[in-house]
């Protein structure tokens, strides 16, 4: 009988432990949950949702009371578009919460860092532009998209010199999703390190509506491993969402094993003009 130790998730020629710990934000996905995965040889991941709030809660900054000083005069009004968010604290905070958490790591896992493309900021295009690169900055292993499609996010962190060095991954619950990623990306020459397949029992931020009893984690796997099989595209999919045992990450395993390789043997997309290296 196989178990998940017969399994190992792959990034080129290093290999994990095929169990990832996905990233709940405002620290509910603590850096010690996270490291403790990366100990074990698996993938941890934290978030940067409310950066300011963990690293004051982590290192006793003072962000949030730097903020609240600042706009104090309007925190009675319901009008809250003139705040905006000092990006070099930004910055700071989220480079305090990754360097941190980066230089108490162990073992040989890896740990990710949870990025929403979109999230209460004004200026979200300036404010996750930040987000991305000084994470990068300093020294995740990886970063997951997540929550939205992020058509403009590997674009954002295109000339940071860690670009392709990080391991860089979407989540979709979609094949179509996919394929909108890829091609808005593909003139990057740049495809994502691994992507990540949420169901409909995943919980957080979802692609799906009142339907959602309509579609099924196996079905959309099964789907996204077949395009990629079609396209030539080796790229590890990690299943997400009503995964409770074992047994259930052995069958998921077995589904997305399949005999891909990269570079592609043709030019993928075509319509995009994407190009082999």
């Amino acid at each position: 009988m196989k178990c998940t130790d017969d399994f190992r998730l792959k990034f080129g020629h290093h290999e994990l432990v095929p169990i990832v710990i996905g990233g709940m934000g405002v620290d509910i996905s603590t850096a010690e949950l996270a490291l403790e995965a990366a100990r074990l040889g698996g993938v941890g991941h934290i978030s940067d949702a409310l950066i300011h709030d963990v690293a004051d809660r982590r290192f006793d900054t003072a962000f949030i009371k730097g903020k609240t000083r600042f706009y104090k005069h309007n925190v009675d009004n319901s009008d809250k578009s003139i705040i905006q968010f000092d990006l070099g604290h930004l910055a700071e905070a989220t480079q305090l919460h990754v360097g941190k958490t980066m230089e108490a790591k162990r073992g040989s896992g890896m740990v990710f860092v949870n990025i929403m493309e979109k999230l209460t900021m004004n200026a979200a295009r300036d404010t996750l532009k930040v987000r991305l690169n000084a994470a990068l900055d300093a020294g995740i292993d990886g970063i997951t998209l997540s929550a939205g499609l992020h058509l403009g996010s590997f674009a954002l962190m295109a000339e940071n010199p860690r670009f392709r060095d990080a391991k860089l991954g979407i989540i979709v619950s979609s094949v179509r999703a996919l394929q909108l990623f890829l091609r808005k990306t593909a003139r990057l020459e740049r495809l994502p390190d691994f992507v990540v397949i949420e169901g409909p029992l995943a919980g957080g931020h979802l692609g799906f509506g009142l339907d959602w009893a309509q579609y099924d984690l196996a079905t959309i796997v099964a789907e996204v491993a077949q395009f990629l099989k079609t396209e030539q595209l080796d790229i590890p999919l990690i299943a997400a969402g009503g995964i409770f045992t074992g047994s259930d990450a052995v069958a998921f395993c077995k589904t997305v094993r399949r005999p891909c390789r990269w570079p592609p043997a043709l030019p993928w997309p075509r319509s995009a003009g994407y190009r082999r290296k």
